[in-house]
């Protein structure tokens, strides 16, 4: 392989698969430890995510990259129809060059083949990135509500068509 194909291959999607465990933990040790404390409730997701995510029938997507994670994405099932999008991370080499527009993409994609009806995001107002993200995508505030972490301070909703 030439070294342009490697500097300039492009990310492939997918699916949970337990030799990613560690990928998962590290890229979103990497960006909420840069700026937040790790919460209890991140530790049970990091320690267990097959039982925590996909076992509830959730979903985590990973961006591919040169056979390295590289970005990920949790899919959270907290009501029969009602996901969050959670654990939205990309490492810092692979950052402004759309990854997490990809992962996004995918768990919308995700969500209407498979009749999920609404989408909810806790996030920080000082995410500025990712809450632009969100508002492109059209979600839209949620103004009361009780958050899910102490680094929470906004949360955003959309309906799935």
């Amino acid at each position: 392989m030439k070294t342009s194909e490697i500097l300039f291959s492009k990310p492939v999607i997918v699916t949970w698969d337990q030799a990613y465990k560690a990928d998962f933990e590290r890229l979103n040790r990497e960006w909420i430890e840069s700026i937040f404390s790790i919460e209890p409730s991140d530790l049970v997701l990091f320690n267990d995510p097959q039982k925590e995510v996909i076992n509830k029938g959730g979903q985590i997507f990973f961006a591919i990259k040169n056979d390295e994670a590289v970005g990920c994405v949790a899919l959270i099932r907290h009501q029969k129809d009602v996901y969050e999008i959670s654990k939205l991370s990309v490492s810092r080499k692979e950052r402004g060059f759309g990854l997490g527009k990809l992962l996004i993409d995918n768990v919308i994609q995700y969500a209407r083949h498979t009749n999920i009806k609404e989408l909810v995001i806790e996030s920080n107002s000082i995410l500025t990135n990712a809450i632009h993200l969100y508002k492109k995508y059209g979600f839209q505030e949620v103004k009361d509500f009780v958050p899910s972490y102490k680094r929470v301070n906004v949360k955003y909703i959309k309906s799935i068509n």
